[in-house]
């Protein structure tokens, strides 16, 4: 551990914060302060990650949040605030003081005639789903899985899942905030702030959303929020949903007038077209494409291992690649019958088949585990770590280009065994909206005990970085890497140069910890240091991609004149 990194709070400054929380609620001890540290998702070198914070402190209550920052405000003190994320954004940097948020883990308020639920930072999907489901409600789940907390991403990070066809996702569920703003003054957004109710995120007057979260959020670097209004949605079943068992033990009945199939298509043109038409019909309330790999190491993480040993199971799961899975809910059973007859009769369009999952054994446990978002967390198992190579919510034809030049390049990774074999097409995509958006975000896993697998990660994410500008990709989490921001963003109407002024008004100090964000490393001009790249991609193919873009777009200062 560097000096630096032992840094400790003032003995005055942490007598501040004790008597705002309590002595119970706040904590110096190294052994605890190293469990806020490393983070596993998106993590390919623990160098960057395990610094040690300074302190945790844990507010009760948006008071006490407005207290804790004004301090650190008066003292010049780093923070980030920490709901349930697991993944390289939550760490503050060495010296700093983490604000875990485990105290405000309240429901506030559920509105069924105007459907809308108010939350507390660390209330998860699955706490709120189960007061919802009892009331015929439901609500969006993130892909991270149900035990996310659903503040964090309708504020701060991304926000997509399986149920985005019926439910779109957090960016757009957003209605009344509150927000701790970095200098401690308390805002209240939309109808919040005109008349103290919940319904509305935007106004009277110009929308805050785009400053709060834009697409990918801020992730931490711009305040803390304290409570949040989301939709809420139809739940067509009734009864009580609790059963019995865990994991592969849990074999609960599927609910009236829901039903959940398997559609595998033949190939990845069917696959396209298929999609478009589902989306077209308007049928389905939650989606996903398989990634077969992934979900057989899931399952069987020590047979996927030894998988590219027995070529022929490698061909029969290859030709099942394009495999969705759908599940239809409705109000009654004549429209149950009406949506499983269109999908029925897309599929045969597509020259796909259809297996009904309901009459298989494990069949409830799909069902409810897409329901529930209680799947993702199976990734861990195969290799304890995962990334992504890139990601972007697009049109469906830009997302099956992503999915199609990903396995790609991931294969090419996994013939040099610098990542784990995962069939190489571990595409995480699926309809939003009806069908008029998308999501696409291919997945990488790897071996962090593997020295060859952490070295060849950095160059995947480098291939697919150039990827995405040839064929105008979206970059998705590799923008929370600072070198990928910084040359990305002259190609991208240099939005680090807005993203830093928007930062310096809301937070001219520079507290709120902005690593995952816009932080220093970031530049306005496009410098690209190609001497210093550590990347298995010659430099003369780098500056010929990066100074063709570069040179036809204005620079920060032009376009602000």
């Amino acid at each position: 551990m560097k000096p630096e990194e032992l840094q400790k709070l003032p003995p005055e400054v942490y007598k501040e914060l004790e008597e705002v929380v309590g002595p119970e609620n706040i904590s110096e001890e190294p052994a605890l302060l190293d469990g806020y540290a490393w983070q596993p998702t998106f993590n390919s070198s623990p160098d960057l990650w395990v610094p040690r914070c300074a302190a945790a402190v844990l507010p009760g209550s948006t008071e006490e949040v407005q207290a804790v920052v004004r301090i650190c405000n008066k003292h010049n003190i780093l923070y980030k605030a920490h709901s349930t994320g697991w993944g390289t954004f939550n760490a503050v940097k060495a010296g700093g003081i983490v604000l875990d948020m485990r105290r405000m883990n309240r429901i506030v308020e559920i509105d069924e005639k105007n459907m809308y639920a108010v939350v507390e930072p660390y209330v998860s999907g699955i706490s709120l789903q189960a007061e919802l489901l009892s009331r015929g409600l439901n609500c969006h789940m993130i892909g991270a899985g149900c035990g996310a907390s659903l503040l964090a991403s309708a504020t701060s990070g991304v926000g997509d899942g399986w149920d985005g066809i019926s439910m779109s996702y957090s960016p757009r569920n957003v209605l009344g905030v509150e927000w701790v703003l970095p200098d401690g003054e308390l805002l209240q957004m939309g109808s919040l702030g005109s008349h103290g109710t919940w319904f509305s995120g935007d106004g009277p007057g110009p929308s805050l959303r785009g400053a709060m979260r834009g697409w990918c959020g801020a992730f931490g670097g711009l305040g803390v929020f304290t409570r949040v209004a989301v939709k809420i949605f139809n739940w067509p079943a009734n009864g009580d949903h609790r059963s019995e068992g865990l994991m592969f033990d849990y074999l609960p009945p599927l609910p009236e007038n829901l039903k959940v199939f398997m559609v595998v298509f033949r190939d990845r043109g069917s696959f396209a077209e298929g999609m478009y038409k589902i989306g077209e019909a308007e049928i389905g309330y939650i989606q996903c494409r398989n990634a077969l790999g992934m979900i057989l190491g899931g399952a069987l993480p020590r047979f996927q291992r030894k998988l590219p040993g027995v070529p022929a199971m490698v061909e029969m799961l290859k030709s099942m690649q394009f495999c969705l899975t759908h599940i239809i809910a409705a109000n009654s059973p004549r429209e149950l019958a009406y949506q499983e007859k269109a999908l029925r009769a897309i599929a045969l369009d597509s020259e796909a088949f259809v297996l009904d999952m309901g009459q298989l054994p494990l069949g409830g446990l799909l069902f409810w585990g897409l329901v529930k978002d209680s799947l993702p967390p199976l990734i861990f198992r195969i290799g304890g770590q995962f990334s992504s190579v890139f990601g972007h919510d697009e049109t469906w034809d830009s997302s099956i280009l992503l999915n199609r030049v990903g396995q790609e390049i991931k294969q090419k990774w996994i013939d040099r065994d610098g990542m784990i074999d995962d069939l190489a097409d571990n595409a995480w995509m699926f309809l939003q909206e009806d069908g008029m958006w998308t999501h696409c975000e291919e997945l990488i896993l790897y071996d962090p005990r593997e020295e060859k697998h952490v070295r060849s990660v950095n160059n995947a994410i480098a291939e697919a970085m150039i990827s995405a500008v040839e064929h105008c990709q979206g970059p998705g989490f590799m923008l929370l890497n600072p070198m990928v921001r910084r040359m990305l963003s002259p190609m991208m109407s240099h939005y680090n140069f807005w993203t830093k002024k928007l930062k310096k008004e809301f937070d001219p100090l520079g507290l709120s910890d902005d690593v995952a964000y816009c932080s220093e490393e970031d530049v306005e001009e496009a410098d690209i240091d190609l001497e210093n790249m550590t990347f298995d991609i010659p430099p003369e193919e780098l500056a010929r991609i990066f100074e063709e873009r570069i040179s036809v777009i204005p620079a920060p200062r032009e376009m602000a004149q």
